[in-house]
């Protein structure tokens, strides 16, 4: 998702750590942790492993277990950058969405299909092959593990605890999130958080528009 937005920061200027939460790219596939708790502690132990202050750089799933690390105020994180984000507060189960969850587990088809879906602008082929190769990856556990028990999870009422300068980057056209719900449900929030909507632009953000993406984050951090 995020090798676009790095290959247009100055290497000069920004030290860039990316990872993969459990279940996820090359990361271990551990049967249990599949849960906002356990991948908060999988970035606790990315940013322990940094040593210092960093600007935490997060997009959609991403950026809520982000928003829930940065409720604790442990001097880890020192910006917050939030892309298409999650929202903290639950997310309503539907009992359809989650069987057509289960059956596009492992159908490259049924990726394509639903990460053409998220998107307003199409990002190069090479881009759009690489998100959903990296979808094939990951394992069940994650897949459905998030699901039931990430998107579920809810701490809204602990956002004014975030003390951190924050961005909220939202897609005109996302039809997963919308901007109007960030602003509503983040970045009102949030003292001082900023809310910038990117105008023909849906859900994927990183691949759809790279270059604002990695222009954001070089203002923000300037």
């Amino acid at each position: 998702m995020w090798y676009d937005v790095a290959d247009r920061l100055a290497p000069d200027l920004f030290t860039m750590d990316l990872m993969d939460v459990r279940g996820c790219g090359r990361s271990d596939r551990p049967s249990r942790g599949h849960d906002l708790e356990g991948y908060a502690s999988d970035v606790r132990g990315v940013l322990a492993d940094i040593g210092g202050p960093v600007t935490l750089v997060a997009h959609s799933m991403g950026a809520k277990i982000a928003q829930f690390l940065a409720c604790e105020a442990s001097g880890a994180i020192e910006r917050l950058i939030l892309v298409a984000p999650g929202v903290a507060a639950a997310v309503r189960p539907s009992p359809r969405h989650r069987a057509q969850t289960l059956e596009a587990f492992g159908s490259r088809r049924a990726i394509e299909r639903f990460t053409r879906a998220a998107m307003f602008r199409a990002p190069s082929q090479e881009s759009f092959e690489r998100l959903v190769d990296d979808a094939l990856l990951a394992q069940y556990e994650h897949w459905i593990g998030w699901y039931d028990r990430g998107r579920s999870a809810d701490f809204a009422g602990r956002l004014g605890e975030i003390r951190v300068p924050t961005l909220a980057i939202a897609g005109e056209k996302d039809p997963l999130v919308s901007a109007a719900r960030v602003k509503r449900d983040l970045t009102n929030n949030i003292e001082g958080a900023l809310l910038v909507t990117l105008r023909g632009a849906g859900h994927n953000l990183p691949v759809e528009t790279p270059a604002e993406i990695a222009a954001a984050i070089e203002r923000f951090t300037a």
